[in-house]
């Protein structure tokens, strides 16, 4: 007993302290294990581990003296600051959607594949240090101090998530039911986007600026810009010179030269003018080395704000590139550039994106801070229009100005009826129809309204269908459609060589439509129409479809196949017979079986099948009532035996409906002289078929027989002999039904009329109806009830 309790507070203790190390884990700085609940956090550098790494190049911030450091506790109210690295990196996660607070995700046609979640620390302040090099050459990185230095994981890059996600915006607009019932509001049913941001969807490095390009005249030269001075002539020398952090460079016999703020061009003029006083007979080249690195803050609704180390060449854009771009809750209209704390620009991203004007993309300096606010009113633009998307629109934009924003309409666009969906303060929504085509053709500025924040416009498609044509077809050389032109007549349209010869001119067919949608058929004499009858040369109206008939017949054809001498499809006239068709045949090869030949007509197919289908299902109908019918006086295996012989004779009934030739006539042939006059010449029609076969050389017996086959034909053999070499006749077979179908088709019943069996005959045994009562099994169940009834009568007698 006490083994058993000090197990037990073993066992207990060891549970209590497994759950006291993980609920304290966290708190000593311990990594999380597999199973506790907590995510991984991703690495920052991409799978090779490079974490808080920094390009080679002149920087306000210096590299780590080690890789690795171990963690240091700060104070809660100090913030981190995180080295980010500028190399190559994974898709811009934050473009189009990477904020979850500002973004509703749509699942696509799979289920997607959600990320892991990443959790930062509140308060961190983010620099990214970027510089450049040659193309292909990849970049050295180094390490920068921080206050703390985090464990790195070496996962994969993180998987770009299967959903299209929609920012609070893009929600507002698509997600609406009462916006999307009335139109599909991006291109070819897609999503309605804001418009520019996806232009910061790439990756970051991919838009960085590199300075192995030569600067231009107006380069603003500063503190770390490298000069490589060349003098030949009287004087040879190269000097290099660095321009330090007074702006200030050294240059023999001229001392100090401060050419801070002085672009390229005036820096070159200076020093080619200060050497001059001191040397004669000589030239100069002032080139660039290498360029200075800046300091630029990125903040407000971008990316990834931060504190950024870029390139001297670096502009304002080159800036938002490698920031991640604006967030798209931020502002591509009023991005601000500050300088001192003061105001220097306001750059409009649409001027570049729309028109490529970058006049007003600065390059910047060290200490700038580039400021993206909010965005501001912001329209949607659906339908037919070149660039259907959500703009931000300035103060006082107007519907024109709108759409030509959106890149103008399109041709097939209806300005007649240009719609604004408008929300209302405090109200319900409201649906404005514009004509806009008073605005552009008589510059009615009623008619281009300024828009307000939230409005969805709509550009309708014009109407697809053209009513201005008649449709023309029949013996017409050119047949399809035509432009109706005013007060267009028949005979102007149909003149004599635009019809075919064989063309029916006495009556010509316009089918109209009348003011009811009732349709009404004119007969038109196009003769006369030529000859200038007005009451037969019709005035035309728009969408009449005229029918020019033909009086060409098509050609008549019979078919003969078989044991024919030249078999083919033969062109036939009218009323021609059938020994004139085998005439010109070449008449009978000597293997043809006459007996067995078969005509078949096209006209007799339709209405033998129709009459063959119905005949099947009258049959089948009695068989399935036979089957559902109880037997009186049946035993159990009889019933059973009885569903059996059913369904056989279902199968029989199947194979029979096979056997029979649809549309045949019954002809007896003959050679074509011999045929000629007699009743079995028949007149061919067009589709006919004629086939002759070769000798048979067997009898096929089906039926209720006990095995349906065919059997070898002996001369003289009567239909006995068939039938006992199929088995003879089955339980069920009606011998007083069976009959002969001969060779040609004609049919002779029962045996007293068969005198002799020829090859190519078939023996047809039908089956009987069953019996519903079983006498003797009757009599013998009902002699046995009224035995047992008078016994027990006699027992009670013998009582009583």
């Amino acid at each position: 007993m006490r083994t058993r309790k000090l197990v037990a507070a073993v066992a207990l203790g060891a549970l209590l302290g497994s759950d006291l190390a993980l609920a304290v884990s966290p708190a000593l700085g311990q990594a999380p294990g597999a199973g506790n609940g907590q995510t991984l956090m991703p690495s920052l550098g991409g799978a090779d581990g490079g974490y808080g790494r920094m390009l080679p190049g002149q920087s306000t911030t210096a590299p780590y003296a080690a890789p690795q450091q171990p963690p240091l506790a700060l104070p809660p109210t100090q913030p981190q600051v995180i080295q980010r690295s500028a190399g190559p990196t994974p898709l811009n996660v934050c473009q189009p959607g990477g904020r979850t607070y500002q973004t509703v995700s749509i699942p696509r046609t799979r289920p997607a594949e959600p990320l892991p979640p990443m959790q930062q620390p509140a308060g961190t302040v983010t620099q990214v240090t970027v510089s450049q090099s040659a193309p292909g050459v990849p970049p050295q990185t180094g390490l920068q101090p921080t206050t703390e230095a985090r464990a790195l994981s070496t996962s994969a890059p993180m998987a770009v998530p299967e959903l299209d996600e929609l920012s609070r915006i893009e929600a507002g607009y698509n997600l609406d039911p009462i916006r999307v019932q009335q139109t599909n509001l991006g291109p070819f049913g897609t999503p309605l986007r804001q418009y520019g941001y996806s232009m910061f969807a790439a990756n970051v490095s991919t838009f960085a600026p590199v300075d192995d390009i030569p600067v231009g005249p107006d380069y603003v030269l500063g503190p770390g810009d490298d000069l490589t001075i060349n003098v030949w002539g009287a004087v040879d020398s190269t000097l290099v010179r660095t321009v330090d952090r007074n702006g200030r460079i050294l240059l023999p016999k001229v001392g100090d030269l401060r050419i801070w703020g002085l672009t390229f061009s005036q820096a070159d003029r200076l020093i080619r003018d200060e050497l001059a006083r001191f040397f004669r007979g000589f030239q100069t080249s002032v080139t660039m080395g290498r360029l200075r690195t800046v300091s630029v803050h990125v903040v407000g609704e971008v990316c990834q704000p931060g504190v950024y180390t870029l390139s001297s060449l670096t502009t304002v854009t080159n800036a938002l590139y490698s920031a991640g771009g604006p967030t798209k809750l931020g502002s591509l209209r009023e991005v601000r550039l500050l300088r001192g704390n003061v105001q220097v620009a306001r750059i409009d991203l649409y001027d570049f994106l729309q028109r490529g004007d970058r006049t007003r993309d600065y390059r910047l300096e060290s200490g700038d801070t580039i400021f993206v606010p909010t965005i501001g009113d912001v329209v949607a633009v659906s339908g037919e229009v070149k660039r259907p998307a959500i703009y931000e629109i300035a103060s006082g934009t107007r519907l024109a100005d709108v759409v030509t924003i959106s890149g103008g309409v399109t041709p097939i666009s209806y300005l007649k009826r240009v719609q604004i969906v408008r929300a209302l303060p405090n109200a319900e929504r409201a649906t404005l129809d514009v004509d806009l085509t008073s605005y552009y053709l008589k510059g009615d500025e009623a008619s281009n309204p300024p828009v307000n924040a939230g409005d969805l416009i709509l550009i309708h498609r014009s109407d697809p269908r053209v009513y201005n044509v008649v449709k023309v077809e029949g013996a017409v050389r050119y047949p399809g459609a035509y432009e109706l032109k005013p007060m267009m007549r028949i005979g102007q349209l149909l003149p004599a060589d635009k019809l075919l010869p064989e063309a029916y001119v006495e009556r010509v067919e316009v089918a109209r439509r009348r003011p009811d949608l009732s349709m009404e058929i004119l007969a038109v004499d196009l003769k006369k129409a030529w000859s200038g009858d007005p009451s037969q040369d019709l005035l035309l109206k728009p969408l009449d479809e005229i029918t020019v008939r033909t009086e060409l017949k098509a050609a008549r054809t019979i078919e003969l196949g078989g044991q024919i001498v030249r078999p083919g499809v033969y062109t036939i006239s009218a009323g021609e017979k059938l020994s004139s068709v085998l005439e010109r045949a070449g008449g009978f090869t000597d293997r043809a079986f006459l007996k067995g030949a078969l005509l078949t007509r096209a006209a007799l197919r339709k209405t033998e099948q129709e009459q063959l289908d119905a005949f099947l299902k009258v049959q089948e109908q009695r068989m399935l009532a036979a089957a559902s019918t109880v037997v009186v006086g049946a035993e159990k295996e009889e019933v059973a035996s009885q569903q059996q012989q059913l369904q056989a004779r279902r199968e029989m009934l199947k194979v029979l409906a096979s056997k029979v030739v649809v549309g045949r006539m019954v002809v007896r042939l003959d050679a074509p002289d011999k045929l000629k006059g007699t009743e079995n010449d028949v007149v061919l029609l067009d589709g006919d078929t004629l086939s002759v076969p070769e000798p048979p050389q067997s009898v096929l017996v089906i039926g209720a027989v006990r095995n349906s086959t065919s059997v070898q034909y002996k001369d003289g053999a009567g239909i006995d002999y068939y039938i006992n070499r199929v088995g003879g006749f089955s339980k069920e077979a009606d011998q007083k039904e069976a009959h002969l179908v001969k060779a040609d088709g004609s049919a002779i019943s029962s045996f007293t009329n068969i005198r002799a069996i020829e090859p190519g005959d078939v023996v047809v045994v039908p089956p009987k109806e069953e019996e519903k009562i079983r006498w003797m099994s009757t009599v013998r169940d009902i002699a046995t009830i009224v035995g047992a009834a008078l016994l027990g009568v006699a027992a009670l007698v013998a009582i009583f």
